[in-house]
């Protein structure tokens, strides 16, 4: 089973993460191999078998695997150790209404599900404390990922010069088509150096890998501490799954992670 790590990430034995891709799974077409969500229409039973292999993959319990329902939002929330585990059977017994899940104890896996959208992995050494993070038009939008590091900050008196980012997989500019008022939204929502929607071709394109690199400096953290993995999930829809390329009949693959 392949997984993807963050350079940046592995540098530190206090930290497990890691991001799937579509391989090595049970779920059948459309949501072959390894889907990971319990909201998409595969059976719950593939996708809980697919949860325990990616699990074991990364060297991680099952049992204290923590989802989110997520909703295209902006919310942060925490995964206190009370609530490890939640939604890895149910979508609906996951951490309400929540795009990003934020973990300060040490045994509690917190991971979000994604295909085109921005996922991303934070950590704080110096606090030994992160946040996993689900990041659509919408939630990029709304500014989750400053939101993100403004939750770090508050619960568990992070720096953003000391955080260490990694943004995943996600629809490239190559491929994301978006409308006249997304773009309006993403503008409003950017006005930094470099345009992160632009009209091409009679349309409108975006860029949210670079929408949320820039999120994140404009919040503080230091260009050195971001890893950008630069793939397209549309591009490489063998690989990832791309609710875009796919015309929304797919799976999800995630990113993890744990605090040693």
């Amino acid at each position: 089973m392949p997984i993807l790590e963050f350079e940046l990430l592995s540098s530190f034995d206090s930290v497990c993460h890691g991001i799937t891709t579509r391989t090595g799974g049970v779920s059948e077409p459309p949501y072959d191999e390894l889907n990971l969500g319990l909201h998409v229409g595969d059976h719950p039973v593939r996708v809980i078998e697919n949860r325990r292999r990616a699990c074991a993959e990364l060297g991680l319990e099952f049992e204290r695997c923590t989802f989110a329902q997520q909703v295209h939002g902006e919310a942060v929330r925490v995964a206190a150790e009370k609530q490890a585990g939640a939604g890895r059977t149910r979508f609906e017994q996951g951490i309400s209404a929540a795009d990003g899940l934020l973990v300060k104890e040490p045994g509690v896996t917190v991971a979000i599900t994604v295909a085109d959208c921005v996922p991303m992995v934070i950590y704080d050494a110096e606090h030994h404390a992160g946040a996993v993070v689900h990041a659509g038009w919408a939630g990029t939008t709304a500014a989750i990922a400053a939101k993100a590091v403004a939750r770090l900050t508050e619960e568990c008196g992070s720096r953003p010069a000391a955080l260490v980012v990694g943004i995943g997989p996600c629809i490239g500019p190559c491929c994301y088509h978006i409308g006249e008022e997304v773009a309006a939204g993403l503008s409003r929502g950017f006005a930094y150096a470099e345009p992160v929607a632009w009209e091409k071709e009679g349309g409108w394109r975006a860029d949210l890998a670079k929408a949320n690199w820039q999120q994140l400096r404009a919040a503080g953290v230091p260009a050195e501490n971001i890893e950008l993995s630069g793939i397209c999930t549309s591009c490489e829809v063998e690989r990832f799954y791309s609710h875009r390329r796919q015309g929304g009949a797919t799976g999800r693959f995630g990113a993890f992670l744990s605090l040693r």
